[in-house]
């Protein structure tokens, strides 16, 4: 395929593919990634519980139709004396019809539970510890959007410098080629730089294909689908990382509020509050107001729908107040559980502070090692870059033996491995001291 074919081929691909930044990557993932749409629903489920909840204290009214049919009527036993038999003897009567119809309306309201306040004010405690799982999902999408992002770029990255070698020892091959033909070099000095070049052919095909997973994984953690092409805008930018040091990385206070693992730790305790208050308002009593309204037919015959029959009312209103005197100690023990529930969330919270304390210094611990590291490798990358340069220049001049302009080509190589590495690792433990000190952008 010719260079121009590869060009025309290439801006196709580019014109339909979409371009996505960091940004836009993250703002795709926050809604669509499928885990955060989970936590999003659980959220909703949680708004729609405190509703559930809610509806125990309004008006309950239900209707209720009754239609019996006796296919033998109840016997009642009457004192005999009613019709004239001896005292203590009784005579079996049959009252009634064989066809009753009764059709009712009955209301209830809640007027006092102490438990029903306490459990509304539970249920929007539970929506706000949903909302934070939310909140922390949506930091971990943004966590794994961002590094798998980075992961893509640092392997083209890679790729890119494998072609550059590739390109460069090509020309090479193809001059030592022409110097050997022409006999002024020797065949196996031909011979090893073919071998460096099908060895860095070998680097490219790995790395295109690491890179090709790369994509794939990225869009995994967006929630994209994977035949979707895509191409990431956004540049690497090593300076900007350098410029951390040595100042930014200073040791700072860690603000626990920032970090949700600690709100959602706060809002549980909040949770075990209400919990406890829950099982102690239990021991009040309740009170509920019931009202009923209803009529019924009585008939010898399946006739209801006849008008001019007779229906027989009946309503009423009352009241119903249960007052909890021995349950056997099973509140006192709930009491009991709900304070040891307190004490260890207490303990985790205590456990959390020195883990998220732990944790940001050692982000910043790792992310000063890496930026090091990668000036370093940079520096490095740079004095390899200047060697093989030199021996190529000693090459044409035919003052430097092939070996020697391998060991300067495999020294290049290394150091681009190297810097490519500690390139990678750096952006990694960037984004875990941002998400370490809770700085890490959402949005």
């Amino acid at each position: 395929m010719s260079a121009k074919v590869i060009l025309f081929v290439g801006i196709v691909f580019a014109q339909s593919s979409r371009a996505l930044s960091l940004r836009d990557c993250i703002q795709y993932a926050l809604t669509h990634a499928p885990t955060l749409q989970n936590a999003f629903l659980d959220y909703q489920l949680a708004r729609q519980r405190i509703n559930e909840v809610r509806a125990a204290g309004l008006p309950q009214v239900n209707a209720n139709a009754s239609l019996r049919y006796f296919v033998e009527i109840p016997t009642s036993l009457v004192p005999g004396e009613f019709f004239g038999a001896p005292r203590g003897t009784f005579i079996a009567v049959r009252f009634g019809v064989p066809y009753n119809l009764e059709i009712s309306l009955t209301g209830t309201q809640l007027l006092f539970d102490g438990t029903y306040f306490v459990g509304l004010q539970a249920a929007k405690a539970v929506k706000e510890l949903t909302y934070r799982n939310f909140q922390r999902s949506k930091t971990e999408t943004v966590v794994a959007v961002s590094k798998a992002y980075y992961t893509t770029l640092v392997a083209q990255k890679r790729l890119t410098l494998l072609s550059q070698n590739i390109q460069q020892l090509e020309l090479l091959v193809r001059q030592t080629k022409s110097l050997y033909e022409s006999g002024f070099a020797e065949k196996l000095d031909y011979q090893r730089l073919e071998v460096s070049l099908n060895n860095l052919r070998t680097e490219q095909n790995k790395a295109t294909e690491l890179t090709a997973l790369s994509y794939l994984a990225l869009k995994l953690q967006m929630g994209m689908p994977l035949d979707t092409p895509i191409v990431l805008t956004d540049t690497l930018m090593p300076a900007e990382l350098m410029s951390l040091l040595p100042d930014t990385l200073t040791e700072s206070q860690l603000d626990f509020g920032r970090r949700w693992e600690y709100q959602i730790l706060l809002q549980q305790r909040r949770a075990l509050e209400l919990n406890l208050k829950r099982y102690q308002v239990s021991y009040l009593p309740s009170l509920i107001a019931i009202g009923n309204l209803a009529t019924q037919a009585q008939r010898n015959e399946f006739d209801f729908l006849d008008t001019k029959k007779r229906w027989f009312p009946i309503a009423f209103v009352g009241a119903q107040l249960q007052v909890p005197i021995f349950d056997g100690l099973r509140r006192a023990s709930q009491i009991s559980q709900a304070r040891i529930e307190l004490q260890k969330n207490q303990n985790e919270l205590f456990q959390l502070r020195q883990a998220l304390t732990l944790e940001a210094e050692t982000a910043r611990r790792q992310l000063l090692n890496n930026l090091r590291n990668l000036s370093i490798q940079q520096r490095n990358l740079e004095l390899a870059e200047e060697v093989l340069r030199t021996a190529r220049r000693k090459q044409e001049l035919g003052v430097s033996s092939t070996v020697e302009l391998l060991q300067a080509q495999t020294s290049y190589d290394q150091a681009q491995t190297n810097y490519t590495t500690a390139l990678l690792e750096a952006y990694l433990a960037y984004i875990d001291w941002q998400k370490a000190i809770g700085t890490l952008p959402i949005q």
